[in-house]
């Protein structure tokens, strides 16, 4: 359940391959302005005096220690009528001036604290008004998604290599949500699984991410020591990482929104790559030649036989070089992983996705890329973060062929049954006759 679409992206520059700009979120909150544009010479005057004394009494301070109304981190200020903090007032802003709404996943009653307060954003704004933020005090000027000040730029090159792009508020929120999913993927990598029947009752079932407390751990998935993988852990670690792949996409307000034959679309044209990315980025770093899964099992450049099947062409040397060299040699952030993997998802060209689907699909996609580009070039400035999401962005081309050729394998697979694949697995990544 991500954050909302970002605002301006005057910073982004236009020939980058895969981002279009987006423009600043434009629908501003009617009420207060309808009236004031109807009300005479003296009445305006009390208006603004009233916005005024508004304003006066949201930047009092808060004592010392007060914490959030919404959830109850500490808090900044008062922030439209309530003692709040930075996050919940920019969230309760971008929902009311970009006219969101939300659905909750349980009935409504998702907790909101300052550890999952991301988690469901149905339950946050509600919370947000219940406490009695005042979605009148929002100011149509100062309020507007985007940012309200242009950098100040010189004359000199060396102000430009400088540059950094503006931070704004939606894509930080939408990166935050990002990250603070990826950790619960963390967690669930660890439990044990209950088992589905297939993948459209997995996708059918309510996210597992939110309630990882409630399953009981798999020490199966724990660090013991180092010892060469066999198939038997490829094929766990290949089953368990697709899972987590649909509950990923559950967390997306988006996916949910699609039909379940759209939904299934994006899943079936992503899950392996979920699987191999998570698989190199998370790999222990022990040199270049050695991929590590979290329990130790590894596999080593020229693979062991263990992992070896007949008429299988080798893909892990690919996997080594053309993804988890370049992750280490970019210093992929796990906030940038995150991000770029969101980005990655949400394909608009995914087999079988109707056209219905393609354009709102296409605009999340695009929300992403903005995202990971402030992310990227807000650390870097412009001239080297537009040099490391390029080469990120590159990537995409090689990791897409990597898929085709593990296809591949897999109906050599079928074909000499030399290795049963699984069938959640084969329902997921094989191409339909």
């Amino acid at each position: 359940m991500n954050g909302v679409g970002p605002g301006s992206t005057s910073g982004l520059p236009a020939q980058l391959p895969g981002v279009s700009l987006l423009s600043a979120g434009s629908h501003l909150v009617t009420g207060a302005s309808t009236a004031l544009n109807g009300s005479g010479s003296g009445s305006g005057q009390s208006n603004k005096f009233s916005s005024v004394y508004k304003r006066m009494a949201q930047r009092r301070k808060v004592p010392e220690g007060e914490l959030c109304a919404v959830c109850s981190d500490l808090a900044t200020g008062y922030h439209y009528g309530v003692a709040s903090c930075n996050g919940c007032k920019t969230f309760f802003r971008r929902t009311i001036v970009s006219e969101q709404t939300f659905i909750c996943q349980y009935e409504g009653k998702c907790d909101v604290n300052k550890n999952i307060r991301c988690a469901c954003r149905h339950c946050r704004f509600n919370k947000c008004l219940s406490v009695g933020m005042d979605a009148k005090a929002i100011q149509n000027d100062r309020d507007r998604i985007g940012p309200t000040k242009k950098g100040k730029m010189g004359s000199s090159g060396s102000d430009s290599d400088n540059a950094v792009t503006p931070v704004r508020n939606g894509d930080q929120e939408i990166v935050e949500n990002l990250t603070h999913v990826e950790g619960l993927c963390k967690e669930l990598r660890h439990c044990v699984l209950p088992d589905v029947n297939g993948v459209n009752q997995a996708l059918m079932h309510d996210c597992m991410l939110f309630r990882t407390k409630d399953l009981k751990h798999d020490p199966t998935t724990v660090f013991k020591e180092f010892y060469p993988a066999s198939m038997n852990d490829v094929r766990m670690w290949n089953i368990r990482e697709m899972r987590i792949c649909i509950e990923w996409g559950k967390t997306f307000e988006a996916f949910t929104r699609l039909s379940i034959n759209d939904q299934l679309s994006l899943v079936r044209n992503f899950a392996f790559t979920f699987n191999l990315l998570n698989r190199v980025f998370y790999s222990p770093d022990h040199g270049p030649d050695k991929i590590v899964y979290q329990n130790g099992a590894f596999i080593l450049r020229e693979p062991q036989q263990q992992v070896q099947l007949s008429g299988c062409r080798l893909i892990y040397p690919r996997q080594m070089d053309e993804i988890m060299i370049p992750f280490r040699k970019l210093n992929i952030t796990e906030a940038e992983f995150a991000t770029f993997k969101a980005a990655f998802f949400f394909n608009p060209d995914a087999l079988d996705l109707s056209q219905k689907a393609k354009e709102e699909v296409a605009d999340e996609r695009n929300k992403y890329l903005s995202a990971l580009f402030t992310l990227i070039t807000n650390k870097l400035g412009i001239p080297l973060g537009v040099q490391k999401y390029g080469s990120l962005l590159m990537m995409t081309a090689s990791i897409q062929n990597i898929i085709a050729q593990n296809e591949e394998n897999m109906q050599v697979m079928e074909l000499f049954k030399n290795w049963e694949v699984d069938p959640f697995v084969k329902e997921l990544c094989m191409k339909r006759a």
